[in-house]
């Protein structure tokens, strides 16, 4: 592994793990950054690299959700799986 390898790979942060990145329906930017609070058509931390020339501090992982299947083995409702679609009846 050389020089420039390494030093990318430890400024490279996941993107797609951070809550804060976002994905835009713009086509000329199509990826964002809610933390930092830019479109770009880079990945977000590309950016922040290039134009900061510092790794991005803003990276704070996603917190996992229950799977549906966790929260019906907790005895959760699935709203949408129950008698009238998770809407109740007017009385």
């Amino acid at each position: 592994m050389d020089d420039d390898s390494r030093s990318h790979s430890a400024q490279a942060v996941d993107c797609l793990r951070c809550r804060h990145f976002q994905i835009t329906w713009e086509a000329d930017h199509p990826r964002a950054c809610r933390a930092m609070g830019f479109k770009t058509a880079l990945w977000p931390w590309q950016e922040v690299l290039r134009s900061s020339g510092h790794p991005c501090l803003k990276f704070e992982p996603k917190t996992a959700t229950p799977s549906r299947d966790a929260r019906m083995e907790d005895g959760q409702s699935d709203a949408l799986s129950s008698p009238g679609g998770g809407f109740s009846k007017r009385v």
